[in-house]
């Protein structure tokens, strides 16, 4: 990704070079561009550049184009490690709804053509979160065996039945689902994010890249925002959630499978298992201590997690009492003994 290959590969002069985390900004004459590193599937990357394609010609603002190489090809071969250059198709809004925002993005998303085999994770969250669970089900032996070695260690031999439990609650939600709840046209696949949050599109972000997109149900980034949000403001999350499901269901209303897919979704606990795999894989001991102490805090939370996960429906704007909308028995007890 070194200007001379840049310059070899595309033509272009790289100028007023800046980096933003792991990807490159750069001009050459008046047009912005960007490249970052692409160690991914070939297939999966040629599938992302048809998603911006689409998502651009529709007018999307904010979307990155990947661009061809002298080659006729997206993905460039470099002297180091393979990368991509992509175009600037216009910048983001500063003032934008980011529900309403993302329900326009679903809905052009799902009017693409070109079919998603290498991206699609539709249909694929059952094996998905059974081979997750199972894979930190064996560290978490192997750690119980051998004795805890840190104070992370302890806090996860500990907390893990919760989560696995937690776990097998969210797979079985999403099989009821499934096997219950007949999807409509808004349950079709689309563009959506590995991991959408707040700041995914913030005011400090430069875009919208297409490296960080899957081909999936939209309810996936509806519950990963609301996770987030809960994350960041545990006791303060509940107006802020409601508002962004409301401006999202202004523009898209939830069909039951929608609101129940997010809630399968939300069960999940992805922020803790993101939190042991990142431990195991970090090597920074400022990192670890950092990741110890956000394990401790999601256990004292935990709680008030389970009280967002009873009051998911309600903030979703649908009615108590209907009985194809109803939170785990478990949830609903253990609320109504606080």
């Amino acid at each position: 990704m070194n200007r001379d290959s840049i310059y070899t590969h595309y033509g272009l002069t790289v100028e007023n070079e800046t980096n933003a985390g792991s990807v490159k900004l750069f001009k050459s004459g008046a047009q912005s561009y960007l490249c970052y590193a692409a160690p991914g599937d070939e297939r999966e990357i040629d599938e992302q550049y048809y998603m911006a394609l689409h998502l651009y010609e529709q007018g999307e603002q904010g979307v990155w184009l990947p661009i061809m190489n002298q080659e006729q090809s997206i993905l460039t071969r470099g002297s180091d490690q393979p990368y991509i250059v992509c175009m600037q198709g216009s910048v983001l809004p500063a003032i934008y709804e980011p529900g309403k925002a993302l329900a326009v993005f679903h809905y052009r998303g799902r009017t693409i053509q070109t079919r998603m085999e290498q991206s699609s994770r539709m249909g694929k969250w059952k094996q998905m979160w059974e081979t997750r669970i199972d894979q930190l089900e064996k560290v978490w032996r192997d750690k119980l065996l051998s004795k805890p070695q840190n104070d992370f260690e302890k806090l996860f031999i500990d907390s893990y039945p919760y989560y696995a439990g937690l776990t097998e609650n969210a797979i079985q939600y999403l099989v009821d689902t499934e096997l219950d709840d007949d999807p409509e046209l808004t349950d079709g696949g689309t563009v959506c994010h590995t991991r959408f949050t707040p700041q995914t599109w913030g005011q400090h972000t430069i875009g919208k890249l297409p490296k960080d997109w899957v081909f999936d149900h939209g309810a996936r980034d509806i519950a990963e925002y609301v996770r987030t949000h809960f994350l960041e403001q545990p006791n303060t999350y509940h107006q802020g959630v409601i508002s962004f499901l409301r401006q999202y269901q202004a523009v898209s209303p939830f069909s039951t499978f929608t609101a129940k897919m997010a809630y399968a979704r939300l069960l999940l606990p992805v922020h803790y298992f993101e939190t042991i795999e990142t431990y195991y894989y970090v090597r920074s001991e400022g990192e670890k201590t950092m990741l110890e102490e956000r394990l401790g805090q999601y256990a004292k939370q935990s709680s008030l997690y389970e009280r967002m996960l009873h009051d998911w429906y309600e903030m979703a704007g649908i009615p108590k009492g209907n009985s194809r909308m109803s939170v785990p028995e478990w949830i609903q007890m253990k609320r109504s003994n606080v």
